[in-house]
């Protein structure tokens, strides 16, 4: 367990301690695996927030071929490279689930308190988790199933995305307004981009050249110039912008507002809104296919997903999901594994202390330590049938500081976690000898 500094965040311990009871998480059942006949097929992945449960569209069926259940809130939603590994964020339990899209196992990981925002490094080797109500960015070894430490961030980060190289991730913040640069090699906090206060979600482009920053308080996304952390332009795309995705060749991203249901087109070349694609209620996370043809879009009131032909910038489909969709993701489903034990995620690995990937250094960087959040700038944290997390602010409390990257003060280093360094005494993974971590 980590000492957390001063007080500042029993607001968040507590006001989740007496709004979200967090349920036991059961094995999953042999019924969850895959049907046959999906492998090469482009399949769309929608977590189910209240449902609990993950929704799978056939893009080419246009229809859901499968619903399973996974942990207790499911979130938002990454997958890795190759597709074989899906990682799901669990808001009221702590965990993120790993789903083997080839097997239909599920395993579960605790990270950090109401964690929300995930992304997965290039090489899918390492998971990344924004834990809301504890300020900081759980990392995990996918290799291991292990939490490996956390990154002290800001005070309440919500998404973070990670640069084409990996060297980079980026950090949301919600209350300070400002996004954390974090050096994924060395674990620290790299540098800060001071914008205004109540920041979402965030997207690097393909290039890297790139980072989209939806921003809540003026309702604008921002385009930030990765090199110099400068903000480059603020785009108009509509009252309360939550995710932003891209096309696959970066030409295009694509923003949604959740007040005025719309989806935003921006030129990424421009940029400029060139388009406004009127969807379902309330939507949240987006998804391009892999070949750029359409869009999906979770509506979180309405509870169903729209398909959006990007030729035409038109919805030419609306499919019914679960109870309140919040994160979609699309990918090749891969072919079935040949059986090796050794890939499951249900199974301890003997040889995972020799395959881990080696631990981040815990050494001291500059970093600007954020001051915590005072009581009364928060007003409520609360569920209803229709918000994951409604948050008031009753302040515009900014960080201090001028706009673009700045080199923090004092240290916001890398910290070992207890379970990786416990798991790692004994040469196993917390996850050994447990069937899954999801719901039958």
């Amino acid at each position: 367990m980590r000492v957390r500094r001063g007080r500042g965040r029993l607001w968040a311990c507590r006001a989740l301690a007496a709004l979200l009871v967090a349920a036991p998480v059961a094995p999953v059942s042999a019924a969850s695996a895959d049907p046959a006949g999906l492998s090469g097929r482009e399949l769309i992945y929608v977590t189910n927030y209240a449902a609990g449960t993950i929704s799978v569209i056939d893009d080419a069926a246009g229809k859901v071929v499968r619903t399973f259940r996974v942990g207790d809130s499911p979130g938002r939603i990454a997958a890795g490279p190759d597709g074989r590994r899906l990682y799901v964020t669990d808001f009221v339990s702590g965990k993120l689930s790993v789903i083997d899209t080839a097997t239909g196992a599920v395993a579960a990981i605790p990270v950090g308190k109401a964690p929300i925002g995930v992304a997965v490094s290039p090489d899918g080797r390492r998971a990344y988790v924004a834990d809301f109500g504890g300020g900081s960015l759980s990392v995990v070894d996918v290799t291991t199933g292990t939490l490996i430490g956390t990154v002290d961030t800001g005070i309440t980060p919500v998404d973070v995305t990670v640069s084409p190289d990996g060297r980079r991730a980026y950090v949301t913040d919600f209350l300070s307004g400002s996004v954390a640069v974090v050096d994924t090699t060395a674990g620290t906090v790299a540098g800060t981009i001071t914008l205004s206060g109540g920041l979402w979600g965030a997207q690097v482009s393909p290039d890297g050249r790139r980072l989209y920053v939806a921003e809540l308080q003026r309702s604008v996304v921002n385009v930030i110039d990765t090199a110099t952390g400068e903000p480059t332009a603020g785009l108009d795309t509509g009252k309360s912008p939550r995710f932003v995705t891209f096309s696959p060749d970066g030409a295009r991203a694509y923003v949604s507002s959740a007040y005025l249901d719309t989806v935003s087109v921006i030129d990424t070349a421009a940029p400029q809104v060139v388009a406004v694609i009127g969807v379902g209620g309330s939507p949240r996370d987006l998804a391009v296919t892999s070949d750029g043809s359409r869009l999906y879009v979770a509506n979180l009131v309405s509870d169903t997903v729209s398909v959006v032909d990007t030729a035409a910038n038109t919805v030419v489909d609306t499919i019914a999901v679960g109870d309140q969709p919040v994160g979609v993701v699309a990918i090749r489903h891969p072919a079935p594994s040949d059986g090796d034990p050794s890939q499951s995620l249900t199974t301890a690995t003997a040889t995972a202390t020799a395959t881990a990937i080696a631990p981040i250094r815990g050494t001291a960087a500059t970093g600007q330590r954020h001051p915590p959040a005072a009581a009364e700038q928060v007003r409520s944290i609360r569920h209803s049938t229709h918000s994951l997390a409604a948050i008031g602010v009753s302040s515009s409390r900014r960080v201090p500081g001028s706009r673009g990257v700045r080199r923090p003060a004092s240290g916001s280093r890398f910290r070992p976690h207890g379970r990786c360094r416990s798991a790692a005494a004994a040469g196993r993974s917390p996850l050994a000898g447990r069937p899954g971590g999801g719901r039958a």
